[in-house]
């Protein structure tokens, strides 16, 4: 668990008139006795669900007064934070130190946290009477993403988590083209299961908004079909482990065609691959 502090609020403050021991007594056990009789009635509320409900009735100078009474903003306790900016968390969660706690609103925090790039959920709850815990469950990149000129981090679900440095890039599977991170994350799971073709993709590019190319480490260009990429994967996987194609002079793999491997040789013309015929279920 991590702690953040909340930024603070510059305020002038006036200097209190000294008091006599006695009254600084008196004075400190009626703050006290209050501040354990709000807790009382509020954690009363607060376990009975109704919290938001009674804090709708009292009016906003009655929960500024609370403030004064302990029930502020002092600390923020965060669970599960790697990537997202502090800072950026702070301030989408809107809080400061200072500032009552009864006026935040954990829902509309929450919201806003789910809003962050890195964030793909997120709860907020008050923890009475000064600290706002947060538990977010960050989003796990499956991908580089290269658009633009620029390569990004994606997850599963296709979202961009910013972008980053080729230098500094995680050793991660690199896509390209405009709307390949929707697709990413199917082929991905479909290469996981030919490791020996998987660790050989330096780049997957998507094609025509329809299907996939795939760039070899030794320059092999591997053209995948619009339906049935999973057979075809099969399909070269089988010739590589039988014939071991590709260590030969291969430029381009057409697998566009069901059943059918079409094979270009380095300056040849195109050779057709002899595949054992599919049969039915």
């Amino acid at each position: 668990m991590q702690t953040l502090t909340a930024p603070l609020s510059r305020t002038v403050r006036r200097q209190p008139r000294k008091l006599s021991g006695t009254m600084r007594w008196v004075k400190r056990g009626l703050k006290v006795g209050t501040l354990l009789i709000a807790t009382g009635i509020v954690s009363i509320y607060w376990r009975s669900g109704q919290l938001e409900a009674a804090l709708n009735r009292v009016g906003s100078d009655a929960i500024v007064v609370s403030a004064k009474f302990g029930f502020r903003v002092e600390q923020v306790d965060v669970i599960g934070r790697d990537q997202t900016d502090p800072k950026a968390l702070l301030a989408a969660a809107g809080l400061k130190r200072g500032d009552p706690i009864l006026m935040f609103s954990p829902e509309a925090a929450r919201q806003r946290i789910e809003g962050l790039p890195w964030v793909a959920s997120a709860a907020v709850e008050r923890r009475l009477p000064d600290t706002v815990a947060i538990t977010i469950i960050e989003r796990r990149p499956i991908a580089l993403w290269q658009h633009n000129e620029k390569i990004s981090l994606i997850d599963s679900a296709g979202a961009n988590l910013g972008t980053v440095a080729i230098e500094t890039a995680p050793p991660l599977p690199l896509v390209v083209g405009g709307d390949a991170p929707s697709h990413a994350s199917e082929l991905l799971g479909l290469l996981a299961e030919h490791p020996d073709i998987e660790k050989r993709v330096q780049a997957s590019s998507w094609i025509g908004s329809r299907r996939w190319d795939l760039k070899l480490d030794n320059g092999i260009e591997v053209r995948l079909p619009e339906v049935g990429v999973a057979e075809a994967l099969r399909q070269l996987a089988e010739a590589e482990a039988s014939s071991r194609l590709l260590e030969r002079d291969v430029a381009a793999i057409d697998l566009r065609l069901a059943g059918k491997m079409v094979v270009r040789l380095a300056h040849e013309a195109s050779q057709p691959v002899k595949t054992k015929p599919q049969q039915g279920i």
